[in-house]
Parts: structure tokens; C-alpha cells; sequence
């Protein structure tokens, strides 16, 4: 049983770093993006949509940690489960899985119904004020969004650590 426990850790701590270090890169490519974009806007647009699927990166780490967390909970008969690290660290996991769904993923298809309007209807050096607002907008909220995210997968990594009690 112990080499089960110590394997489904491991797989833990992969599906979360997966998850976590995706979250990382997928920030500062965005951040790349946003300063291509506004410099040269064609190299921006393309950068953007040459990107990886990155959302399968962090469902593949989502997996991996349910299922090893869920294999750590039955061989230790919840010993955790009582304890409120354990409890707040299981609440930030569902946070981010349902912020990367409601909030990442709808500002990032936002982005690119932007970009691709904007290819198709204006060119790439022109728009209209309230696409640059909008653009605007949503930049804003994925700043807000990958901050928020990376700030609760360090409280995790914490609670992980130290085990407050």
C-alpha cells in the first residue's frame, strides 16, 4: 500500500505543477501577445493563433490530480479530510478549475472572435474605438484572471507544505 500512496503523490504533484506551470506559460505568452499586438499588430494576431492547445495541458493535470487525490484519500480513510488546510485547499482546486472555465476560456474565445473580426472586417492597423475598448476589457480580465489563478495555485503549493492546522 505504501508504494500505491507514494506513486499516487507523485502523480499529484505532477497534475498539479502541470496545472500550475501551463496556467504560468500560458500567462506570459498572453503577456507576449498583448506587447506584439501593440507594437505590430500582424505578428500579435499571429502569435496568437499559432498557439497550443494548452486547456488539454491543464485538463490532462486536473486528471491526474483527482485521481491521485482521490487514491491518497481512500488509503489513508480520510485522514485529511477533517482538516481545514486540506478543506481550503480542495475549495481553491475547484475555484480554479471552475474560474478557468467560466472566466479563462470565455475571455480568451472573446479575444480571438475579436482578432479575427477585426482581420477579416478591418484590416489590422485600423478600428473602430469600441473594438480597442473591448480589446481593452479583455485584457484587463485576463490580467485578473491569470494573476488570480497563479496566486491561488501558490496557496495550494502553502497549504500543501506546511499543513496549517
Amino acid at each position: 500500500m505504501h508504494i500505491i500512496y507514494q506513486t499516487a503523490l507523485i502523480t499529484h504533484i505532477v497534475g498539479i505543477t502541470l496545472m500550475a506551470g501551463t496556467t504560468l506559460v500560458e500567462y506570459l505568452l498572453t503577456r507576449r501577445f498583448w506587447k506584439l499586438y501593440v507594437g505590430e499588430g500582424l505578428r500579435g494576431v499571429t502569435t496568437n493563433e499559432e498557439g497550443f492547445n494548452f486547456h488539454l495541458l491543464v485538463n490532462i493535470g486536473i486528471v491526474l490530480l483527482i485521481l491521485s487525490g482521490v487514491t491518497m484519500f481512500v488509503i489513508t480513510h480520510g485522514l485529511f479530510g477533517n482538516q481545514i488546510w486540506f478543506q481550503i485547499k480542495i475549495a481553491l482546486i475547484v475555484v480554479i478549475a471552475i474560474n478557468g472555465s467560466l472566466v479563462g476560456r470565455k475571455q480568451d474565445a472573446k479575444l480571438k472572435h475579436l482578432i479575427s473580426r477585426k482581420k477579416l472586417h478591418q484590416g489590422y492597423a485600423q478600428g473602430p474605438d469600441n473594438r480597442k475598448e473591448d480589446l481593452l476589457k479583455i485584457k484587463i480580465r485576463l490580467d485578473l484572471f491569470y494573476i488570480a489563478q497563479l496566486c491561488m495555485f501558490l496557496a495550494i503549493f502553502t497549504l500543501s507544505v506546511f499543513k496549517f492546522n
